[in-house]
């Protein structure tokens, strides 16, 4: 792979990046987490219980009609089936399906004997001071619990070596994406770097290799992109009500075999952007088991380990620190090769 496609993120102006760290405390946390995963946490029977908490929204609605609203990638049919077997409680009783609720309420979901999918616990702390820890995120992963996960999750992982402490999500990626990964360790530090944010005043660079050859070597995407997921948590382009998106790509690298390297800075902020950006314009990126080729979309959300990486990686992430006001960089140890791309 040519030298500039690894180096195109590199290139920062007046940046001051934080080069040096106390390696001791660093090397401590990563083998706290080595040792918490040795085996996964989530790989042992356990039952399960996840909240479902009732918004305002849906005051006097049967319970059953808010679980479906709620989540739209999982049909009726099987929210009956659930309640049915007792599995959706209220404390510790069963309850019916018409159930007539009142907003702020919780009920709890119950999974038992919960065994989850082996994940990705390569997890390496690569900074910390006492507002931010920045994490280079392996892949598959998911963020945080979310249907088939939960203690093999990376905020779960994360909680088990900072001593319960609850670390705040500056950003997020997809559970299939590697990469920088930011997390804020007080509400200060969160107020304002979310502020930064939303004044599209943080810089994240992307590498991804997908397929096809575009015509030109630079090229903008402002397809808006849905406002909430449809079937199986998808989002896709919505023209008529849409989210503004933006994201600038630059090809690095055309390789023989029909594929490209291309650096992605989305401007925006969207769930899956640069996904179904690159995958709106003809070109969806290798291993994308949902934005498929031919604009088909696929019903898979997170791959198995087993399975060929998709090729999106978060290389870089720029920002000023909350506490000192210093424009900090921050860049991923693993790089195309390491990822065997």
């Amino acid at each position: 792979m040519r030298l500039f496609f690894v180096m195109a993120y590199l290139a920062a102006t007046r940046l001051c990046y934080i080069s040096s760290m106390n390696t001791t405390i660093l090397e401590q946390r990563n083998d706290a987490i080595a040792l918490a995963t040795k085996v996964l946490p989530g790989s042992i029977a356990y039952h399960n219980i996840r909240p479902i908490n009732v918004s305002q929204r849906f005051d006097g609605q049967t319970l059953l009609d808010v679980v479906v609203t709620s989540h739209p990638q999982i049909d009726r049919q099987t929210w009956l089936d659930w309640f049915a077997q007792g599995h959706i409680l209220q404390g510790e009783t069963p309850v019916e399906p018409n159930r007539r609720v009142r907003g702020g309420q919780q009920y709890d979901h119950l999974f038992p004997d919960t065994i989850e999918p082996d994940v990705d616990a390569n997890i390496r702390v690569i900074y910390e001071d006492s507002d931010l820890v920045v994490v280079d995120k392996p892949a598959p992963l998911p963020m945080h619990p979310s249907g088939r996960f939960n203690k093999n999750s990376l905020t779960s992982i994360l909680s088990s070596v900072y001593d319960g402490e609850r670390l705040l999500t500056g950003h997020r990626l997809d559970a299939n994406t590697t990469g920088v990964v930011l997390f804020l360790r007080n509400k200060d530090a969160a107020r304002i770097v979310q502020s930064q944010f939303d004044a599209g005043q943080v810089a994240k660079t992307y590498l991804a290799r997908c397929w096809g050859h575009p015509a030109d070597d630079t090229f903008v995407c402002e397809a808006p992109i849905a406002r909430e997921p449809g079937r199986a948590g998808r989002r896709v382009v919505d023209v008529q009500t849409g989210l503004p998106s933006k994201t600038e790509f630059s090809i690095s690298t055309r390789h023989p075999a029909g594929t490209c390297d291309v650096v992605a800075k989305p401007l925006t902020g969207r769930t899956n952007q640069i996904r179904i950006h690159l995958w709106h314009s003809g070109y969806p990126i290798c291993g994308d088991p949902t934005y498929l080729p031919d604009h088909q979309l696929g019903v898979t959300q997170t791959r198995r380990l087993q399975d060929p990486p998709m090729c999106l990686h978060a290389a870089g992430l720029q920002l000023n620190h909350p506490r000192t006001g210093a424009a900090i960089e921050f860049r991923s140890q693993r790089t195309p090769q390491t990822l065997n791309w």
